[in-house]
C-alpha cells in the first residue's frame, strides 16, 4: 500500500511539473572540493536519500518476492550490476549532458519519460497485487 501511495504521489508531482514553465537553473561554475568533503557528501546522498530505501526495500523486494532462492541470488546480482552500470553512466555523462538541460523542452521530455515509466511500474504492481 505504501508503494502505491508513493507512486501515485510521485507521478502526480511529475505531472504538475509538466505544467510549469520555468527551467531548473544549473550551476555551470566548477568548484574544487576536498576529498573529505566529496566523501561525506557521497555518504550523505547515499544513506540519507529516501529513494535508496524505497528502491531497495519496496521495488526490488516486491519484484523478487515470488522467486526461488537461487533466482533471488541471480536477481540480486543482476540488480547490483545494473545499479553500478546505471550510476557510473549517469556520473560520466552528466558533464556532457548538462549543457542540454537548460532547455525547457528537454525537461518536459525527461519528465514525460519519468511519468510514463513510473505509470507502467504502477500498473505492473497493481496487476501483481490483484492477479496473483
Amino acid at each position: 500500500l505504501l508503494l502505491i501511495i508513493f507512486l501515485v504521489h510521485f507521478i502526480y508531482k511529475k505531472i504538475q511539473t509538466l505544467k510549469m514553465n520555468d527551467v531548473p537553473v544549473l550551476d555551470q561554475n566548477i568548484k574544487t572540493e576536498s576529498i573529505i568533503n566529496i566523501f561525506l557528501k557521497t555518504l550523505g546522498f547515499t544513506y540519507l536519500n529516501p529513494h535508496v530505501y524505497s528502491d531497495t526495500v519496496f521495488f526490488l523486494g516486491n519484484f523478487s518476492k515470488n522467486f526461488l532462492v537461487f533466482e533471488k541470488i541471480y536477481f540480486g546480482i543482476g540488480a547490483t550490476m545494473s545499479s553500478f552500470l546505471f550510476f557510473f553512466t549517469i556520473g560520466y555523462l552528466s558533464k556532457f549532458l548538462s549543457r542540454y538541460l537548460i532547455s525547457q523542452n528537454i525537461w518536459k521530455i525527461i519528465n514525460l519519460f519519468i511519468i510514463i515509466f513510473m505509470s507502467l511500474l504502477f500498473f505492473y504492481i497493481i496487476r501483481q497485487i490483484f492477479y496473483y
